[in-house]
């Protein structure tokens, strides 16, 4: 009986989808972020979205690269943009 209990709970975990979230990766391009310190704010703007895990920046040739590791099933590009440019620093998907 236990186990049938088991199998049960199992079968509805799996049927809400949560045991089916993955882990994505996308690189936002970041305008308006030219100052030293422009960085550090975008990684933080994005560090507060719930569902990131890891946001790397690079800056090269006058121009801001987000690149942002996050849990598709906490959150999504669309909110990683708004929280860009909620602080200022509007962002697109980039390559």
């Amino acid at each position: 009986m236990k186990i049938l209990r088991f199998v049960a709970l199992a079968a509805a975990l799996v049927s809400t989808g949560a045991a089916f979230a993955t882990e994505q990766t996308v690189t936002l391009n970041v305008a308006n972020a030219t100052c030293e310190l422009c960085g550090p704010i975008v990684k933080r703007s994005l560090n507060r979205v719930s569902g990131v895990l890891d946001v790397q920046i690079s800056e090269a040739d006058g121009a801001t690269i987000a690149k942002v590791r996050f849990e598709d099933s906490r959150t999504n590009v669309a909110a990683l943009v708004m929280a860009t440019t909620n602080a200022g620093y509007p962002s697109k998907i980039g390559q």
